[in-house]
């Protein structure tokens, strides 16, 4: 790595310490204060403070020209508590998902257009597939991802399709049109199936996790070797899912008018 390639690495971490300083602090700090116990240039400290200043991460108070924590950290910190929300409450009615269905679930939600997994329940006997906590899947071929993409404008599910696309089977949807024709299936029936299009021979079924505001936060979803997506296996999967997410979006606040 060339000595240009890591500036902005030692940038963040820059920035990383002068909000730690704030943080500790409790108060309001001058920029010569923030200087001395960095012991960085003035002009470094303050050329990082006006960056952070532009992002609202800090705020520079007009009369006394002292720095504080910004707002916007206030709602980084909101939703990291509303994700770890969301898997607290989960957490129960997915392993009751998975006892009555034999099944794998895991709960998603959107990041820059893929599935990122925020928690997985895994069952106990017979060969299972699951997806770690941590993963990001493709949005257009997996079940959860078609749930979360439903939620968008067609415009904005388009533009992740042409961003994300690529064919990773011969069940891969391979066009725009027809994953929007799919996803207006799915806001009218309230559940996504993945038949094969991410891996060969693997199924699933997918419902909405609806917040208070009955926007579309999340996703569950069931994964498994089902036979076919018309088998009365598979729709006994799909009745659950759909009766464990209703339970977990009521949880969180969602009342159906």
């Amino acid at each position: 790595m060339t000595e240009k390639s890591t500036e902005p690495v030692r940038a963040i971490k820059k920035a990383c310490t002068l909000l730690d300083l704030l943080t500790e602090a409790k108060r309001p700090l001058s920029l010569g204060e923030l200087t001395a116990s960095t012991g960085w240039a003035k002009s470094t400290v303050y050329g990082l403070l006006s960056s952070m200043r532009s992002c609202n991460l800090v705020e520079q108070d007009a009369q006394s020209g002292r720095y504080t924590l910004g707002v916007r950290l206030f709602e980084y910190g909101s939703a990291v508590q509303s994700t770890r929300s969301i898997i607290t409450l989960s957490r129960e009615p997915m392993e009751r998902l998975v006892k009555a269905t034999g099944e794998s679930a895991s709960l998603s939600m959107l990041d820059r257009g893929e599935a990122l997994v925020l928690a997985h329940a895994e069952a106990d006997s017979g060969f299972h597939i699951v997806s770690e906590t941590g993963a990001h899947l493709p949005a257009f071929c997996t079940a959860q991802g078609k749930v979360l993409l439903s939620a968008l404008s067609d415009a904005g599910a388009r533009r992740i399709f042409e961003t994300q696309f690529q064919q990773f089977t011969p069940h891969s949807v391979s066009n725009a049109d027809a994953l929007l024709t799919e996803l207006k299936t799915v806001r009218e029936t309230g559940c996504a199936i993945e038949n094969g299009e991410f891996k060969i021979g693997v199924r699933g079924v997918a419902a909405p996790i609806r917040d208070h505001t009955g926007a579309v936060r999340y996703a569950l979803g069931l994964i498994g070797m089902f036979r076919r997506v018309d088998s009365d296996e598979f729709r006994t999967a799909t009745a659950e899912v759909r009766k464990t997410a209703a339970a977990i979006s009521d949880a969180l606040g969602y009342r159906e008018n």
